[in-house]
């Protein structure tokens, strides 16, 4: 047998019940036991003649597992400085770290048998903690990279947190103290926070092409990396696209600059010029545009980086044009192709990860000029006011979409009592709350190509209409009244 042979065998005696039968078989046959002896002496393993076979067959296993190079930068043995919390460990003990006891990061580079993805080198990120009987503390982690969980107990000298929260830790390049700000522990946790969004509302399944869209401001830019960073776990096919509006010249490098960093990464990039002209609803041609050139790629989902203070501003702006439940739940996490993975993330958090990370983006001047922008001044007034006021406007907007689902399911059922003969029966609407009226008076005006204004809708409540009656929706569009059934009218005077 050769020595290739007899490593091959050590190898793969994985399980206790290999290494205990190939233990037994080195106790049946001397000759065989003498050639993995020899072998392990030439490892460096200081054999012992009185070892049963199974004890030969750990320590050699032991032996090779020891010979392979860790990568883990993290020993408890030498003094270290984290380079993800910046913490000075002293020196002290035998005992190899697979963690650092300040911000309890590691490296997924296990090698031992059973691991979910040896060798991974993605960095074990805590996500949790829990006590269990004599196990005391109990570490939670998964990886960025594959997304593998792992479990162990925390060390005597970690700096688990008293209130057992993983923000509670410190951040990245900070030091363990009061002085380290929320916004910087949560940026630490960021990857995780937004892997976890994208499985919780099944923003895309494994193998789906997903595009980024990506400005080449802070939003896009962080939103960029993290999908990158957790691409191994959430298992979408990443493709990058950059759209200069042809609005500003500086637009041209920026796309540029993007392009760039799609092909650091390995990632199809797309990049489009619209070539727009200033002039009246610029922000709306925009848009539509924007929109539209995204489509064309043909991708499964499409990705972009509103976050919560995005997810704010949409709601003031729909509450000061007098919007329902339908325009007040704002943005949702997935609306058919498009998907927002960090909707739940404020704007202070993705720029100090940005910062951690040494992230680099560009700052577009026209946007404090937009309507978005005064918006943005004026959430910003409303937070002196009343503190947290962007995360109470998007919480709000969370629970007006739940409460908007189920007067769908309401809707559904007025809709079947009401419906007659492609229009509503305005007899059947009298009987209805008026909410519900609403909903299904905006369903009948579903084909008009723009959003009719609420207050033309509301015309008809409260109100006695005799045959022939007509709300004029604009573009000449309308509700008509005919024969007892309410019914929409487009420009060609076809119902």
């Amino acid at each position: 047998m050769t020595d290739a042979e007899v490593e091959a065998r050590v190898l793969a005696a994985r399980s206790r019940g290999a290494v205990k039968a190939l233990g037994a078989e080195l106790d049946a046959e001397p000759r065989l036991r003498a050639r993995f002896e020899a072998w392990g002496r030439r490892q460096g393993v200081d054999v012992d003649g009185a070892w049963t076979g199974k004890r030969l067959v750990r320590a050699l296993r032991q032996r090779e597992a020891t010979a392979r190079v860790r990568r883990n930068p993290i020993h408890r043995d030498p003094g270290f400085t984290c380079h993800w919390c910046g913490i000075q460990v002293s020196p002290g003990g035998a005992q190899v770290r697979d963690h650092c006891p300040g911000c309890l990061r590691g490296k997924h580079v296990d090698e031992v048998p059973g691991d979910r993805a040896a060798d991974c080198s993605g960095v074990l990120e805590p996500v949790g903690f829990s006590v269990e009987g004599r196990a005391g503390v109990v570490i939670r982690w998964r990886c960025a990279r594959c997304g593998a969980d792992y479990r162990g107990r925390a060390h005597a000298d970690d700096a688990v947190p008293p209130s057992l929260q993983v923000v509670d830790l410190p951040g990245p390049k900070t030091r363990v103290g009061p002085a380290v700000g929320r916004v910087t522990e949560r940026a630490r946790t960021l990857p995780m926070r937004v892997l976890g969004f994208v499985r919780r509302h099944r923003l895309w399944a494994p193998g789906e092409r997903v595009l980024v869209a990506v400005s080449g401001g802070l939003d896009s830019t962080v939103l960029l990396e993290l999908l990158v960073r957790t691409a191994g776990a959430h298992g979408g096919a990443l493709e990058v696209m950059s759209i200069d509006h042809g609005l500003r010249p500086e637009a041209v490098a920026e796309v540029a600059q993007v392009a760039r960093l799609a092909a650091a990464h390995g990632l199809p990039f797309h990049g489009v010029r619209l070539g727009l002209e200033p002039g009246p609803n610029l922000a709306s041609r925009a848009r539509d545009a924007r929109r539209s050139a995204l489509l064309a790629v043909g991708t499964d989902r499409i990705c972009t980086g509103h976050h919560e203070d995005d997810q704010a501003e949409t709601v003031l702006q729909h509450l000061l044009r007098g919007a329902g439940s339908a325009g007040l739940r704002g943005m949702q996490p997935r609306d058919e192709v498009w998907c927002r993975p960090l909707l739940d993330e404020p704007r202070a958090v993705l720029r100090a990860f940005a910062e951690a990370e040494n992230l680099g983006w560009s700052e577009d001047p026209s946007n404090a000029r937009s309507q978005r922008g005064q918006l943005r001044a004026l959430v910003a007034q409303l937070d002196t006011v009343h503190g947290g006021a962007n995360a109470a406007l998007a919480r709000g907007a969370r629970i007006l979409a739940r409460e908007d689902a189920l007067l769908d399911v309401l809707t559904d059922a007025a809709e079947a009592r009401c419906s007659l003969d492609g229009g509503l029966s305005a007899v059947a609407l009298g009987l209805e709350p008026e909410a519900l009226v609403l909903r299904l008076l905006r369903r009948l005006t579903r084909s008009v190509p723009h959003v009719p204004r609420a207050d033309q809708i509301e015309l008809l409540l409260g109100s006695t209409h005799r045959a022939g009656a007509t709300i004029e929706l604009g573009a000449g569009w309308s509700l008509c009244l005919s024969a007892g059934i309410w019914r929409c009218k487009g420009p060609d005077a076809q119902l």
